[in-house]
């Protein structure tokens, strides 16, 4: 226990730590608190309720189309196939393929596709005049080829067709089951919408929930990336003051040393977390004095979202270093996690999918949504906590390698290579 404890007073009181405790803080204050606001009753008269994602055929199948015909024509398809984004190009046989879906779905030929010259994907803005004088900015209209729906096409057949298209594309593109009605089908909220989404909120879920959410959907963001500083700058110290060379020679197992370290990164690095677990629930509980809340909510949405993150990046950060250097680690890590940032942006509430680093869910309502896709969520987190386990195995195998005078060789080559760079 001696040993634990001697870690978590070393990372303490490291520089990277106080930049870690620094970076959580500003993120929680500066997003989720200003984020943060009291959720008011939706009235009869009000103008604008939102949107909401709902399976309705009409809207789904010619926006669905639609987007399909624009990305072939694009010559480029957006997918995020395991959480990363991927701008998939179709060979000729994959495009021959898909031609002959959308000829199904359209009545377009690929002929007709391949030949037409008038392409305007719609994604820029033109000025038109408001009637007081100036102008206002209208979105562009795609310019497409007529696109004619045949009256046989059943919306089961619909589904079927995209679902291949989205084989074709990879995987992970827009036309996928888990993500076709969120990106073509939103519509309007009606009062009742609104109204059934205020009650669940304040009856089924007991408020608190939906806050939690809220602040998950923002501390994950750095927390899928700070950790690695924190690890890498552990392990890469007692190589830089050669305290390794000490360790190796004493009877301490190696698994016990790294998992010891492992525990203590993660020990020290969920203090600040849960510090700002406990103030956000505080902040809920004085906004609804006299509300019936659920009061661990902040702390199993925390455990569930947030864990995994620390648990990942921290595995990652001492692997990585242990094998090459505190810089590839964090560079690495750094990519994972501007992947999977950049994967989730194209939806940020209701579009959690089973590999994406970093779950959003920006919204205080959508709690039906974050249900929907609560299986691919649970997977998401099991996953990479699983994944985590398998990196510090692999970590403990790697310093036992490194006891033995293994991997010497790679580490005086990264070394070397990096003397060479800086003269």
């Amino acid at each position: 226990m001696s040993l634990f404890f001697k870690e978590c007073k070393k990372i303490i009181f490291s520089l990277t730590f106080l930049m870690y405790v620094v970076v959580v803080f500003a993120m929680y204050f500066s997003q989720y608190v200003n984020d943060r606001e009291p959720i008011v009753q939706p009235r009869e008269d009000m103008d604008d309720y939102g949107t909401i994602a709902k399976e309705v055929p009409e809207i789904l199948m010619p926006a669905a189309i639609d987007g399909l015909v624009i990305e072939y024509l694009s010559g480029s398809f957006t997918a995020y196939p395991i959480g990363f984004y991927k701008n998939v190009k179709l060979n000729e046989k994959k495009s021959a393929e898909l031609c002959e879906i959308i000829y199904e779905l359209s009545g377009i030929t690929g002929e007709q596709l391949d030949g037409f010259s008038e392409f305007d994907k719609g994604d820029g803005y033109d000025p038109v005049p408001d009637g007081n004088g100036g102008f206002s900015l209208v979105m562009r209209e795609p310019v497409l080829p007529e696109v004619n729906i045949p009256e046989s096409l059943t919306y089961e057949r619909f589904r079927e067709l995209m679902r291949q298209a989205d084989k074709i594309i990879g995987g992970g593109s827009r036309y996928g089951d888990d993500d076709i009605i969120g990106n073509f089908s939103r519509v309007p909220k009606t009062y009742e919408d609104a109204l059934a989404e205020y009650e669940q909120i304040f009856t089924e879920e007991k408020i608190t929930p939906a806050y939690a959410r809220l602040f998950c959907d923002y501390s994950c963001i750095d927390l899928a990336i700070m950790p690695v500083f924190v690890a890498a700058a552990l392990a890469g110290k007692d190589k830089k003051s050669r305290i390794e060379q000490l360790v190796y020679s004493r009877k301490i197992s190696s698994a016990r040393l790294v998992l010891t370290r492992y525990a203590a990164l993660v020990f020290v690095m969920i203090i600040p977390v849960l510090l700002t677990v406990i103030h956000a629930h505080v902040g809920v509980a004085e906004m609804y004095k006299g509300y019936k809340l659920d009061n661990f909510a902040f702390l199993k949405y925390s455990a569930m979202w947030l864990l995994p993150n620390v648990l990942l990046s921290t595995a990652a950060g001492m692997l990585l270093t242990e094998i090459f250097s505190p810089l590839i680690a964090i560079f690495v890590q750094g990519a994972w996690w501007f992947g999977g940032v950049f994967a989730s942006s194209g939806g940020l509430t209701g579009n959690i999918t089973s590999f994406v680093l970093v779950p959003r869910h920006n919204n205080l309502f959508g709690a039906d949504l974050f249900a929907e896709t609560f299986k691919q969520f649970a997977f998401n987190r099991i996953f990479y906590t699983v994944l985590s386990l398998i990196l510090v195995t692999v970590a403990v195998i790697v310093y036992e390698i490194k006891r033995r005078g293994g991997f010497n060789g790679l580490s005086r080559a990264f070394k070397n290579h990096s003397d060479k760079s800086a003269a």
